[in-house]
């Protein structure tokens, strides 16, 4: 059975889309996507007419599974991004599963080289086998699962995260 063709057909596209950044998390990107809207993940799903919402693991839509190609190609349409971009920012089936912690980086969270005011999850911290970071010098902080799934967007991570640095 062929599939058919993603059409761009009734697509309106969306005023305003992030690009991505290339050492981005497809759930980071999704929850910057939200955030910029002010709204959440999951209504930025159904605004799109993405489909089925997918199943999330205890870490939410941060841990986003990959697309199927059709809800895949509608995004791009919808945010003027390419497929192939897409395709190389998705998760890989092989993290997508429940955590007890999730590392990130304060310093490389907050300080995007690429646009200071544009913070993002990296996606290498999705990876289970993520010790250290990357940049020399700079260390990882873990996240419990309940304070990602309450958040709605990035905005929302980062308020957490900022409100657990202050405590110290």
């Amino acid at each position: 059975m062929q599939r058919e063709p993603c059409s761009p057909e009734g697509v309106r596209p969306w005023p305003v889309a992030p690009r991505p950044f290339d050492d981005e998390a497809f759930g980071g990107w999704l929850g910057r996507l939200a955030a910029r809207y002010q709204i959440s993940v999951d209504q930025l799903w159904q605004i799109g007419d993405l489909g089925a919402f997918p199943a999330l693991t205890n870490s939410g839509w941060l841990l986003f599974p990959p697309m199927d190609e059709q809800a895949l190609c509608r995004l791009a349409m919808l945010t003027h991004i390419g497929m192939p971009r897409l395709e190389a920012l998705q998760t890989p089936m092989a993290w997508v599963s429940d955590r007890d912690q999730l590392p990130y980086c304060f310093d490389c969270l907050v300080l995007n080289p690429v646009d200071v005011f544009s913070p993002r999850w990296k996606r290498d911290w999705l990876d289970p086998h993520t010790a250290v970071c990357q940049v020399p010098g700079h260390r990882l902080n873990s996240l419990p699962p309940c304070t990602l799934r309450i958040c709605r967007n990035l905005t929302a991570v980062l308020r957490a995260i900022s409100k657990r640095q202050r405590k110290g």
